[in-house]
């Protein structure tokens, strides 16, 4: 997977560099944990191909290995909407092992999947119910797989995030991820959040960021002014406000909502953020 010899990876195991177990007849075993971590600490990538699973589809080791993102999130769509909870968590494991940060897993897979989830709803190709199921389903993969993540050390920095839109929104949940797995303190509002509140949010908390998420932006005079509110207050404490998701994509839309900055995908706030924990 790494390129490395065996003899490498015992040497790293011996010296108590690479976390392992021994089984009873003395062979080393590693968990996924320390495996990642370890990756993660040496800064390099699984650029080898990995060891194969039971999957039931032969080929989607060749996906992991190529990293197809077209086909994985075909594959992601099925497994959500056919109740695999556990093969979607296998797949993240994998992709992540590959070297696929969660910001990234959020913009190439989980994100678009969310989107296909929607769409598939809309041309009546996915009943209510299937939609349901499958949005449930991937969620709930993400949340088992989020804690075996490696994090950076806390930095005392709290971060305010919510969501306008009148639906849950797994841009928000990826958000609040991100900013936690890059050692923030995240108030996760959610979705349905008036700006109103959030502007209470920043006035009764410690908060040093407030990140607006939006999939589908639906403003009126009153939300924009409510949102001008939202901005003063933030500018009294001298607290940044970025916009992020494809919902703030225009232009013209961002011109009317003052703001910090604007992101279309996580991995560019991932690097605002990380900038902003110095």
């Amino acid at each position: 997977m790494w390129n490395v010899s065996e003899t490498t990876v015992k040497r790293w195991a011996d010296a108590g560099l690479l976390k392992c177990f021994r089984t009873p007849g003395g062979h080393r075993k590693f968990k996924l944990d320390d495996i990642s971590e370890f990756q993660a600490s040496r800064g390099f990538v699984a650029t080898g191909v990995l060891t194969k699973q039971d999957w039931e589809d032969p080929d989607v080791e060749n996906f992991v290995n190529q990293q197809n993102r077209d086909k994985l999130r075909e594959l992601t769509l099925y497994l959500a909407v056919q109740n695999q909870v556990r093969r979607i968590r296998e797949l993240l494991d994998r992709l992540y092992i590959r070297g696929l940060e969660l910001a990234d897993l959020y913009d190439n897979l989980l994100l678009p999947v969310a989107d296909s989830i929607e769409e598939q709803l809309r041309t009546k190709k996915l009943s209510l119910g299937q939609h349901h199921l499958g949005c449930k389903n991937l969620e709930s993969a993400v949340a088992y797989f989020y804690p075996r993540i490696v994090r950076r050390r806390a930095n005392g920095k709290t971060a305010l995030c919510a969501s306008p839109d009148p639906e849950p929104c797994v841009l928000t949940e990826g958000v609040g991820r991100v900013l936690e797995s890059e050692g923030w303190d995240c108030l996760n509002l959610g979705a349905r959040t008036p700006f109103q509140a959030m502007a209470e949010m920043v006035k009764d908390e410690p908060v040093n960021l407030v990140c607006i998420c939006s999939v589908r932006t639906r403003l009126d005079a009153s939300s924009k002014s409510d949102f001008e509110a939202l901005c003063a207050t933030a500018e009294t404490f001298r607290i940044p406000i970025v916009l992020t998701g494809p919902g703030f994509a225009k232009l013209g839309l961002r011109d009317s909502l003052p703001s910090h900055e604007y992101f279309s995908n996580l991995v560019s706030l991932r690097q605002y953020v990380k900038h902003s924990a110095r």
